[in-house]
């Protein structure tokens, strides 16, 4: 183990071999038989201790006052956490909070040394530390992190990791209402059991489509290594889920090889709709494997090169139901059986904003090109219905990244060609482009997407749909079908510095939603077949203390169109992740 010697006017704390801390007051710079001269240890000004969580600028700060001797290596990591609550504040050190401190198992150290993509006594690079914090700050047991190196003795440096829990045993009873249908859902869940960083939960949800009850484990960190395991049952109304996996992850920008091993075994019934009504149910069987490699190819600056290949069994088998009408036409069993070759290239850089799409939180957003292709061969030999052609294709970059602008845009394609009818089938192809004004150092800004997706040959099972739950907020669920979607949003977000109790943020927003989907040939796509427009407000509530990945959204919306079926307000109680 590396021995880093901190050197304090009259005492020394040297980590011996054996792992015990030995403190013993010096006259003069020499322990064990290592000599010390003044000045061989800096300290940063800039230490974990000092750090406010709860201001994210304060995090933003990267530490810049240590000159780092070219070559060094990383001689100790030291672990400071933080409680739920900061009890040296006065606001804070009260009885509930100290109650909730107290029962609350701080994450293990292992578990955070887990995370991290370096070692003691590997060789420092600035983006072992950025990266880290990036891997922390999406943890949902913590609500910040900060990495840094808090000093530099000759050739080694100690490398400091600051992060904060959050209370993450929560009983959840609760509910909500998007595009006129009502889901409620109560369960225990734990992100952080015990404090290990693995995850378990049961939950049980009544929706308008079935009821379900669902027990899961995660543990993103399998004996402390970069391995990734983990396992849900689902028992529903109308079938049941079973999935299972095994993953080693490109854990960091440059870990050399990634394997992953998935399967998937669900049952449902599903409606086809037609004028925004569901016509008829069938059931829909779906047994999914995938095992798949990667390998890191070559790396220049921040660009990377990866070369992935893999196999995936996919097999849809469609059921008519009893005492449903007869559908025109049933979707066609379909099985893909088939090996892949893809390619990933990847820009490396990273901006760390606020206000963006969390509320008064550190966010990390890539200012660079992603470009992932995949292209697979699904034959009869392997147990496929007929020959295919695979190919899926994502491309994502940063158009414009300062500190106070954000814009991106993405394409993905995805979709088969048969062989045997010389026709493409589910292809669909999108256009996202998203833009953020002003969040990172106002307290208000603006926001605007643009979605537009185009559909060819789509089967029975494969529908394009519009409405409350897909971004329409002023209209029921489905309120409009085809194979051409497009929808803008204009967003006014407000992110005010208001922290009542050290709980919650609080955030507004003003909106306006413009959409429609349709067939190009004219068929019937609703009841209103022409654009669809709604106006409206909102609240975004989010914990800074509890279960702080999730934002509790409720919107108010008014349709300016539409048929006479439709509320004149829609109301939207939703959870979601972003603002």
């Amino acid at each position: 183990m590396t021995t880093m010697v901190a050197e304090t006017r009259r005492t020394i704390l040297t980590v011996v071999p054996s792992g015990f801390v030995v403190v013993g007051l010096l006259l003069f710079g020499q322990v064990s038989g290592a000599e010390q001269h003044p000045g061989d240890c800096v300290a940063s000004d800039v230490q974990p201790e000092s750090i406010d969580l709860d201001q994210p600028q304060e995090l933003l700060a990267r530490q810049s006052d240590l000159a780092i001797p070219e070559g060094a290596r990383i001689g100790q990591i030291r672990i400071v956490r933080r409680p739920i609550f900061d009890l040296s504040d006065p606001e804070q050190n009260n009885f509930l909070y100290r109650t909730l401190n107290a029962l609350n198992t701080p994450t293990w150290e292992s578990a955070l040394r887990a995370q991290l993509v370096f070692s003691e006594g590997d060789r420092y690079a600035p983006w072992l530390i950025a990266q880290s914090e990036r891997v922390l700050r999406q943890r949902e047991y913590l609500t910040a992190a900060w990495v840094g190196v808090t000093r530099v003795c000759g050739d080694e440096v100690e490398v400091s990791v600051l992060a904060r829990d959050t209370w993450t045993l929560f009983p959840s009873v609760g509910g909500s209402r998007s595009g006129g249908e009502n889901t409620t859902n109560t369960g225990l869940s734990d992100p952080n059991f015990l404090g290990s960083g693995k995850s378990v939960g049961v939950s049980y949800t009544k929706g308008p489509d079935r009821t379900e009850t669902s027990i899961n484990y995660d543990d993103p960190n399998v004996l402390g290594s970069h391995w990734q395991t983990g396992f849900s049952y689902d028992k529903r109304s109308d079938g049941r889920g079973r999935t299972a996996y095994l993953e080693r992850p490109f854990f960091s920008e440059r870990a050399d090889w990634r394997f992953g091993l998935s399967g998937e075994d669900d049952v449902r019934e599903e409606s086809r709709f037609v004028g925004a009504e569901a016509i008829a149910d069938y059931r829909r069987s779906q047994e999914f494997v995938s095992i798949d490699v990667g390998w890191r190819l070559a790396e220049r600056d921040d660009r990377q090169w990866r070369l992935l290949a893999g196999y995936r069994y996919d097999a849809l088998e469609f059921e008519r139901l009893p005492d449903e009408p007869d559908l025109d036409l049933l979707p066609e069993d379909r099985t893909l059986s088939y090996p892949w070759i893809g390619f990933d290239y990847r820009e490396n850089r990273f901006l760390e904003m606020t206000n963006l799409t969390q509320l008064q939180r550190v966010e990390d957003v890539r200012d660079g090109i992603v470009w992932r292709t995949e292209l697979g061969y699904s034959s009869p030999e392997l147990g496929a219905t007929e020959d295919r052609v695979v190919l899926n294709m994502e491309f994502q970059d940063a158009l414009l990244a300062t500190a106070t602008n954000y814009a991106r845009y993405g394409l993905s394609q995805s979709g088969t060609y048969r062989l045997d009818e010389s026709r493409v089938e589910n292809l669909e192809g999108t256009l996202d482009l998203e833009y953020f004004h002003g969040g990172s150092v106002r307290w208000n800004s603006w926001y605007t997407r643009l979605s537009v997706t185009a559909a060819h040959n789509l089967t029975v099972d494969e529908q394009l749909l519009i409405g409350g739950d897909s971004g329409l907020r002023g209209y029921p669920s489905d309120y409009q079908q085809g194979n051409r979607r497009a929808l803008w949003t204009l967003e006014r977000r407000y992110f005010p510095d208001w922290h009542p109790f050290k709980l919650f943020r609080l955030g507004g927003v003003l909106f306006t939603d413009i959409g429609r989907a349709w067939f190009d040939d004219g068929r019937n796509n609703g009841p209103d077949s022409g654009v669809l427009k709604d106006v409206g407000f909102g609240l975004r509530l989010a914990s800074s203390r509890i279960e702080v990945q999730r934002m509790l959204h409720l919107d108010f919306a008014f349709p300016l169109d539409g048929d006479d079926s439709i509320d004149q307000v829609q109301v939207l109680l939703r959870g979601r992740t972003e603002f």
